[in-house]
């Protein structure tokens, strides 16, 4: 009879987070929550497009650790929450305010500073049941707008709301979606959800003195997927908008709300995205993503945007997902996550990073985030990219808060974070120097509530890329170090110690024995130096590294896996 009652009260409660569908047909992620004990819990359902074409699958998860040269990069704070779920936050410009959105259960919007966890304010909500998101934004100085259930939100420094716009006062109720505010914090574009396809949802333009809107955009019924808005993003100055239902993005003037252009998020399939778009500062950049793995560009040519690449996720049995994308503010680079299905019920994530100019091939892809990649985020100055994801299911020490600098070309961390959770999202201050996840405390594709966030600093100091001396100090000897990591893909990194001057190389062979690459070829100063190996244009395998210095030889074998 237990069982019985669980199960009923799931089927009751099961409903779809998003964009709304036939469960029939829909590719896309639900939640099923259901009330244990006084408190709701969930889990995350997702499902791809079957591809029929597909027959077979030889995807194998990698598994990265962080930079070792990453010394001052730190876990500030973490917190866990006993019963809400952090499922948005931001980081505002100056680094100083991290914003958390919970919902769930004690729904409420909390402002952290970087000293420790505990919240500098919160402002609570009434509990809803079901629960709904709790969108949130932060101005570059810290002015917060909160979206939760029937109400809009701008909150002051401490906490106080000096703005609620009430959307049951419009003739088309719906309830609060994703939003945006400007940097100076003083305009908001938010918009309302309804659901189903045959229901109109709105996009909003408000001035922050008042609730009544500048602008109403309303987003057309009847596509697939539904009206309702799944992301909004303000360009870094402020000039656009990008908007998208399930099916379609809008670039909207952010203080007119005129439409300037309009596209489909996947022009040959009904299978579309519940993730926000990619828009560059300026927004002269535009970057969509879809569920049949599609990451298409589009540059802005005077007049209107232009298709201008396209990079696919090879798909498997089922079509993989592009689950996350951002567009750096110079428009210099495009940064995607995915979600990628090995069975019906594994799954492993990429990150990818690409320079716009060079069209569809990544500069690096990381793999081995053991499932979906939630949010991908830069700095505003382009030098840190951050990436958060659900993490392994069957293995919790996987690293899921990642944080990369840009410009390397290898794709090993240079920090990483990890929970036994999922994260959610993730969001970088300007400089870089801060970092701010978000998520659940357990797995997402398993039953459970309370959340979690984490507050990172980031060493953005600058090191020259190549052969690196890591410090001044002289090694009583020569040594050759283990590759970090090992296994990996496609990068790694091979330390090793010079005690005197000495003419050092440093080979690569393959496993038949034949030269695949000189690492390191010159007369070298004593210290302790790293060198990176890229085998993006190699096989899987084992292979070997040999170093001769002087009357010193040593070789050790690292193994590539793809």
């Amino acid at each position: 009879m237990k069982t019985f009652t669980l199960l009923f009260i799931t089927c009751i409660l099961t409903y779809i987070t998003y964009a709304q569908s036939s469960p029939g047909n829909f590719v896309g992620t639900t939640t099923v929550p259901v009330i244990q004990n006084g408190v709701t819990s969930m889990k995350v359902v997702t499902t791809p497009a079957v591809n029929n074409n597909f027959h077979g699958n030889n995807m194998q998860p990698i598994y990265n650790y962080p930079h070792p040269d990453s010394v001052n990069s730190v876990v500030r704070w973490h917190y866990t929450d006993p019963v809400a779920i952090g499922e948005y936050c931001a980081e505002s410009g100056n680094g100083l305010r991290s914003i958390a959105g919970w919902y769930l259960n004690n729904e409420r919007t909390t402002e952290y500073g970087n000293t420790n966890f505990g919240p500098l304010w919160q402002y609570s909500f009434p509990t809803q049941t079901p629960s709904y998101y709790n969108y949130v934004a932060v101005s570059d100085t810290g002015t917060t707008a909160s979206g939760f259930y029937n109400n809009i939100y701008i909150l002051d420094g401490t906490g106080t709301p000096v703005f609620n716009f009430d959307l049951t006062t419009l003739s088309d109720p719906g309830t609060a979606g994703p939003l945006g505010i400007t940097s100076s914090g003083k305009f908001l574009v938010a918009s309302s959800q309804r659901n189903g396809t045959t229901d109109t949802s709105s996009v909003f333009g408000f001035s922050s003195d008042s609730t009544h809107w500048v602008w109403r955009f309303k987003v057309p019924a009847g596509a697939a997927g539904g009206s309702a808005p799944q992301g909004v993003r303000i360009s870094g100055n402020d000039s656009l908008v990008i908007v998208n239902s399930y099916s379609t993005f809008y670039v909207l003037r952010t203080y007119t709300g005129q439409l300037v252009f309009q596209g489909l998020i996947n022009p040959i399939s009904n299978n579309g995205t519940q993730s926000p778009q990619g828009i560059s500062g300026n927004g002269n950049v535009v970057a969509t993503i879809n569920y049949n793995g599609n990451l298409r560009v589009y540059q802005w040519n005077g007049s209107s945007y232009t298709f201008v690449w396209q990079h696919t996720e090879p798909p498997a049995t089922y079509y993989n997902w592009m689950s996350a994308v951002d567009v750096s503010y110079d428009g210099s680079m495009v940064a995607c996550g995915t979600l990628n299905f090995i069975t019906s019920s594994t799954y492993d994530g990429k990150v990818k990073l690409f320079r716009t100019t060079n069209g569809s091939t990544p500069i690096w892809t990381y793999s081995g985030c053991g499932d979906e990649v939630s949010a991908v985020s830069f700095s505003k100055n382009g030098r840190i990219l951050s990436a958060s994801s659900w993490g392994n299911y069957y293995n919790p020490s996987v690293l899921n808060l990642l944080i990369f600098k840009t410009n390397r070309t290898d794709s090993i961390p240079w920090f990483a974070a990890n929970s036994p959770g999922s994260f959610f999202w993730c969001s970088t201050s300007n400089d870089g120097t801060t970092v701010f996840g978000s998520g659940k405390a357990v797995h997402a594709r398993a039953f459970g509530s309370g959340g979690i966030a984490y507050n990172i600093f980031v060493d953005t100091a600058e090191n020259p890329t190549g052969i690196q001396n890591l410090n001044n100090s002289i090694p009583k000897s020569y040594s050759l170090l283990q590759n970090y990591p090992n296994p990996f893909n496609p990068s790694t990194q091979i330390n090793y110690n010079i005690p005197v001057r000495s003419n050092v190389k440093i080979t690569v062979y393959d496993i038949m024995g034949r030269e695949v690459q000189t690492l390191v070829n010159g007369m070298q100063e004593p210290g302790k130096y790293t060198v990176v190996f890229n085998a993006d244009n190699l096989a899987s395998g084992m292979y070997f590294y040999k170093i001769q210095a002087g009357s010193f030889t040593e070789t050790k074998k690292m193994t590539l896996i793809k």
